[in-house]
């Protein structure tokens, strides 16, 4: 299978099968595949790009814990004996970002756990609003732990796959997911908004924010490398937004930000 990799490409150009792929602290990137170079060649040479050669390799289960709050597994039948009393969620290896492997959906996963554990008596029916979702997974805690969640994406193959996702673990009473745009569609209220995604796109998604600011929700930042993140605090902190956490994992920080 080779693929080639894209900024952008008209949805019309081609009918073979695509996805983008969305990578931490880096903007989402197309790619196209072909068990053939010769279709991509084609394409390359309209639209540009490179070709690259897909190696598949077989993935194995993951377990991640979360403190005793916690515990998304790729695979629910291979659980440690002394992991099988913490509450599970179990996240498919499928084609779109996120399940827990990485360091920045393990800050979020830290972080949004930490805050509606703390908030749990004050807000018993926390709404939380994930942009840029992905395979659902933070949403998908969330709802574990008994909050109303909404997830969006700009990618529809991810918002299927978020489906997937809570279909799977039962929680689609809590749980919605829809394709939306964070920068264009206008933004619901939350009590809780969690945007995994990369330092200029949360800077362009900040001044968007200002009623949720007023209401007095809080913000769960991540997706920033290391030095990116003064820009995002400055500009948290102009528009009235007060820095809660710093945490780092890695290259990684997570931020959370509450009303000033």
């Amino acid at each position: 299978m080779y693929a080639l990799e894209l900024d952008s490409l008209p949805v019309s150009a081609t009918d073979l099968p695509s996805a983008v792929i969305q990578t931490p602290g880096q903007p989402p990137k197309l790619q196209v595949y072909s068990t053939r170079i010769p279709p991509l060649r084609v394409l390359q040479k309209l639209h540009g790009g490179r070709i690259r050669k897909l190696v598949l390799r077989k993935s194995s289960p993951f377990h991640l814990r979360i403190g005793h709050d916690l515990l998304v597994t790729s695979d629910a039948r291979s659980v440690p004996a002394k992991l099988r009393s913490l509450p599970r969620l179990k996240i498919r290896a499928g084609p779109a970002f996120g399940t827990g492997e990485h360091s920045t959906t393990r800050l979020c996963l830290r972080y949004l756990i930490r805050f509606l554990t703390v908030n749990r008596i004050s807000r018993p029916a926390t709404e939380v609003l994930d942009l840029g979702c992905g395979s659902g997974i933070l949403a998908l805690a969330c709802a574990r732990l008994g909050a109303r969640t909404l997830g969006w994406d700009n990618d529809s193959s991810a918002i299927q796959e978020a489906r997937r996702n809570a279909d799977l673990n039962r929680l689609t009473h809590l749980s919605h997911f829809q394709e939306a745009d964070a920068l264009r569609d206008s933004l619901p209220r939350a009590d809780l908004i969690l945007a995994n995604l990369y330092d200029s796109l949360l800077l362009h998604l900040l001044p968007r924010l200002n009623s949720h600011r007023r209401a007095g929700s809080t913000l769960i930042l991540s997706g920033i490398l290391k030095g990116q993140e003064n820009p995002l605090i400055r500009t948290a902190r102009h528009l009235g937004w007060k820095l809660q956490r710093r945490g780092r994992l890695g290259r990684w920080l997570c931020l959370q930000f509450c009303s000033s």
